[in-house]
């Protein structure tokens, strides 16, 4: 065996026989077990939401490696891997691609945000910013797309219904992606809470039917049950109003 080859056969083995080592990142300064990673990096837990993780310390998700006077901080595991060690992967029938691919900081940022779940960024902003169709939306057959106006809080799943600005029937708060997808994924088509699809009766004010859309609109016409059983005619929200 040659120099060349026994040269690449180390190359290859020292990834195998240490992975983390192989994504770590050399520390600017030393440490060691006893160092308080928070004393240097204060900002990433200086918003309102943190995560609980760093609470347990930065060694819950890092591993942290001496070698010749270098500190190495690395990931226990790459990708989703570390994030599942406390958050089980759900097994589910139709699983929204990065979630199913361990890309879970494509949408959450992993030590704090403004933003509840630690999102990067508003529910609509997130997934607007790759299921938006502008004129510079490359079309794709696995990027589903889709165009709204009104500075995009109108248009899905038809021309006038609200998707954003206005408030929620069911869960209260303002309207948003997931107050009808599921983030993650889920049994129905495009990850619907309830309803593979707009039934043809989504508008009609005697359906009877549970489906998704009928819990919103029925709620909004007061027929929602014990609104309607007293006779109390409820007051028509601005997404009501739109929706007609």
């Amino acid at each position: 065996m040659g120099p060349f080859a026994g040269m690449l056969r180390c190359v290859v083995l020292i990834p195998l026989l240490s992975p983390c080592l192989c994504l770590a990142e050399a520390h600017p300064v030393p440490l060691d077990e006893h160092s308080s990673c928070v004393e240097c990096h204060a900002d990433l837990v200086a918003l309102e939401h943190v995560h609980p993780a760093v609470k347990l310390g930065c060694t819950s998700c890092h591993v942290v490696e001496n070698r010749e006077n270098v500190t190495y901080v690395a990931l226990k595991s790459a990708g989703g891997g570390v994030c599942w060690q406390c958050h089980p992967r759900e097994k589910l029938l139709r699983a929204h691609f990065p979630y199913a691919s361990g890309m879970c900081m494509k949408c959450h940022v992993p030590h704090a945000s403004a933003n509840p779940r630690l999102l990067r960024a508003k529910v609509n902003d997130l997934c607007l910013s790759c299921h938006l169709h502008t004129r510079e939306t490359a079309p794709s057959r696995y990027m589903p797309t889709i165009e709204l106006t009104l500075n995009n809080t109108v248009g899905h799943p038809y021309q006038r219904h609200p998707v954003g600005g206005y408030p929620d029937p069911l869960a209260g708060g303002e309207m948003s992606c997931i107050s009808c997808h599921l983030a993650h994924g889920g049994t129905k088509l495009h990850y619907l809470k309830m309803g593979s699809e707009i039934p043809e009766d989504a508008l009609n004010q005697n359906t009877e039917t549970k489906s998704m859309c009928e819990q919103c609109h029925m709620r909004l016409w007061g027929l929602d049950g014990e609104a309607a059983g007293k006779g109390k005619k409820k007051k028509v929200s601005k997404a009501a109003t739109l929706t007609r």
